[in-house]
């Protein structure tokens, strides 16, 4: 369990009494969404001259990177194709954002 998920878990089912066992994929998965849409939407700024779907791209391949990293070096961890999907939506809601915030009118 991560430092900052188990507080927030408890929180959730404080406030929606959900089973430890709902709540808290929940917020992991929650929180791998919130990660990269920030990151996505900085990315799309800081590479104005790269289209979307490649800002889109890289944000996956950093997921993909991580999970591999997960998985070969550190034993204490484990990969997620959920981790990765959820990683993803998260790029693509901030690659979206970034879309609606610069389109002209």
């Amino acid at each position: 369990m991560g430092r900052f998920s188990g507080p927030i878990t408890r929180a959730v089912i404080e406030a929606t009494d959900l089973r430890w066992s709902v709540a808290f994929p929940l917020v992991e998965r929650g929180g791998n969404v919130l990660l990269f849409v920030p990151l996505a939407l900085l990315l799309c700024w800081s590479l104005p001259r790269w289209p979307r779907w490649a800002v889109w791209l890289l944000c996956v391949s950093g997921s993909v990177g991580i999970e591999v990293v997960q998985a070969l070096f550190l034993p204490a961890r484990y990969p997620s194709l959920v981790d990765i999907g959820t990683n993803s939506t998260g790029a693509a809601i901030g690659v979206g954002l970034h879309w609606l915030l610069t389109r002209r009118r």
